[in-house]
């Protein structure tokens, strides 16, 4: 395939502002458009952009793209996804790919029987430092890997209204930004979580938790504790911690590795000092693009897959189960 991909963005809130902006630095791509019924954010991002403004992801799919970007709240998910499989679009999804596990299910179906591609937004794993981990891990930096720690803590100032609202988000906190947690640990692993169990915030009506913690069981024998947090003051904590028997690594998100091992100590930064938030996060997602248009372009199903946030989304389901029910949870849903 040696034309530019043409490629838009579902939605132009926060998220697909970023996706948009991405795009403009992936090469062999044109971003043909942006989407959103909100006129006011739509034409400013496509004039900052050099793309054309369109009232919805179906007047937008017209065009004729090869790959959308869905950054839409997860409610409209699943109709977008399906839209586009039936006019032979791939699809990037933004986490979480839906707000139920039988939505996922559904998407992942159409997105196979029309024979397009299903991405999933886990951006963690394109960022410097976390593919560092996830090398050095595979190398045996620390060993046999026994405990990992996953702690999230983001001001309210990041929290937009309906992330809250469990019928636009399905959940909370934890959907929002554990399914991060959950596929960023397991991917750096290399193994995966087979039980859960979790005390999250109690909420009533269509409230989203706000705050929680999750212990996990991995199948390679390791232990997992989740910490998620919104708050009202200003945070930004991302951070995992990896204990093995042989060292410890320490990864803050945007930041550093910090690798203890046999009494040495060693720190390797990935970005400069003076790089805004905006400028380190934009790093990953340009080479999250990269990466679903290389799939596109050499016939190939692109990584983090579909199936993976379905994974990750099953796993939010099992903690907010496991929570209501006071006991450990497994990943197929089996009470134990």
């Amino acid at each position: 395939m040696s034309k530019n991909l043409r490629v838009g963005v579902a939605g132009a809130g926060f998220i697909g502002a970023v996706h948009a902006k991405a795009y403009t630095r992936v090469p062999g791509v044109e971003l043909v458009g942006v989407a959103d019924p909100i006129a006011e954010k739509a034409e400013p991002l496509a004039k900052e952009t050099g793309c054309k403004a369109f009232r919805d992801y179906e007047e937008l799919l017209r065009e004729g793209l090869d790959v959308i970007s869905v950054c839409l709240p997860p409610q409209p998910h699943l109709a977008a996804a399906e839209a586009a499989a039936a006019v032979g679009t791939h699809v990037l999804m933004e986490k979480p790919i839906a707000r139920t596990v039988a939505e996922a299910d559904a998407m992942i179906a159409a997105c196979r029987r029309a024979g397009v591609f299903l991405m999933t937004g886990f951006t963690h794993h394109f960022y410097p430092e976390m593919r560092t981990a996830h090398r050095l891990v595979r190398e045996g930096a620390v060993g046999q890997p026994l405990a990992l720690l996953d702690n999230m803590s983001i001001t309210y100032a990041f929290v937009l209204p309906w992330y809250r609202d469990r019928e636009i988000s399905g959940g909370g906190v934890f959907m929002c930004n554990a399914v991060h947690g959950f596929d960023r640990a397991s991917w750096v692993l290399g193994q995966r979580i087979t039980a859960v169990a979790a005390q999250v915030e109690p909420t009533t009506g269509r409230k989203g938790e706000d705050y929680g913690s999750a212990l996990a069981r991995f199948d390679g024998g390791a232990q997992g504790t989740f910490f998620q947090h919104w708050g009202a003051y200003r945070t930004l904590t991302c951070e995992m911690v990896i204990y093995g028997d042989e060292g410890m690594l320490h990864v803050r998100s945007w930041d550093s590795i910090e690798l203890l091992r046999g009494g040495k100590q060693t720190i390797e930064r990935f970005y400069y000092p003076d790089q805004s938030f905006a400028e380190r996060t934009m790093l990953g997602m340009v080479d999250e693009l990269n990466e679903m248009a290389s799939a596109v372009r050499e016939g190939r199903a692109p990584s983090p897959s579909g199936e993976d946030g379905r994974t990750s989304l099953a796993l939010v389901n099992a903690v907010y189960q496991a929570s209501a029910e006071q006991r450990w949870v497994a990943l197929d849903g089996v009470v134990e």
